[in-house]
């Protein structure tokens, strides 16, 4: 079995990673997370659009997420559930070292995995839409970071088209181990 993606993408800089990133990338057979997370949903009528489109969720304060991430292909399969609102992606290898592709609803941005401080940040370098690459003019604004608090996972994302908000969320996941008793 082949490394998990993200193991494979950001290679030696692995090691500069904070623990709790690098075991929620450790995809192996397939792994559920769970935390928690806030999200603000754009309020323009091309933000309710792009979000009915693409599936990002409602405004939300503290709701539940788990994040169903699974190998597929040379790639993977993740499901984020934001309160039973339902958010997919396929991720791959991008087409240079260091980059992913990641795809939603026939959108697909390119980006640069950048390893600072013990940190990710994930910096768009494409878009194309249904396979066809689009200009920079269009291309939204995205600003896309993995952290880490002790043992917690943090991430934010913020997603923006022409300044205008179509989505943010942020919160955490927890990597420590459950064990029943």
């Amino acid at each position: 079995m082949q490394p998990p993606l993200f193991h494979r993408v950001v290679g030696e800089a692995l090691s500069k990673l904070s623990a709790p990133i690098v075991a929620i990338h450790d995809v192996g057979e397939g792994k559920t997370w769970h935390g928690a997370a806030t999200v603000e949903a754009g309020g323009s009528p091309l933000a309710r659009l792009v979000s009915a489109i693409v599936g990002f969720p409602p405004t939300a304060e503290s709701v539940p997420l788990a994040v169903e991430m699974a190998p597929q292909g040379d790639g993977e399969r993740w499901v984020r559930d934001f309160g039973g609102a339902s958010l997919s992606s396929y991720i791959i290898p991008g087409p240079t070292p260091g980059t992913i592709e990641e795809t939603m609803s026939g959108v697909t941005v390119c980006s640069r995995l950048n390893v600072k401080d013990g940190g990710l940040r994930h910096v768009p370098i494409g878009v194309r839409l249904l396979g066809i690459p689009l200009p920079r003019v269009v291309w939204p604004t995205l600003d896309v970071r993995e952290d880490a608090d002790g043992e917690t996972y943090r991430y934010s994302v913020a997603i923006h088209l022409w300044g205008m908000l179509l989505v943010r969320y942020a919160g955490h996941l927890e990597t420590r181990e459950r064990h029943d008793v």
